[in-house]
């Protein structure tokens, strides 16, 4: 009983670092996004949160990039697109669009995090096995 305890607590202090990292890549992103609005206006108000996404998958796995697709979707259509003329249906677009793009991206990024992973456990297993010993590469 008490494993289970732990192991629940530990998923929340993953799930709580996830939303964290999730929360400051959104945060960032929106801030340069709002920082080129000038030059921008309501033209590509998700590019940078593609990139967000990104980088949450390969830190942080899925998990961390469907927080941040959300999050993103949210922040995206509310300070770029509602107000400015885009539309429902135009914004609902560009949403989906996103989404799309960023599905499609957090699902590579999720393959190179577990062929990473993969590759330095094979590593280590070989630098075990040779305990020591110069390695000829």
């Amino acid at each position: 009983m008490a494993a289970l305890g732990y192991k629940t607590a530990q998923l929340l202090g993953r799930l709580l670092v996830s939303a964290l990292i999730a929360a400051a890549l959104v945060a960032a992103a929106t801030l340069v996004r709002a920082a080129l609005s000038p030059q921008l206006g309501v033209l590509s108000p998700f590019m940078l949160y593609v990139a967000a996404v990104l980088v949450a998958g390969l830190a942080r796995g899925p998990v961390c990039g469907l927080m941040v697709m959300a999050a993103a979707g949210f922040c995206g259509v509310r300070f770029f697109l509602a107000g400015e003329g885009a539309g429902f249906a135009g914004w609902i677009t560009a949403l989906m669009i996103f989404w799309g793009v960023s599905a499609l991206v957090l699902a590579t990024a999720n393959e190179l995090r577990v062929h990473i992973h993969d590759t330095m456990h094979r590593l280590a297993a070989a630098l075990r096995r040779h305990d020591g010993h110069s390695l000829n590469i």
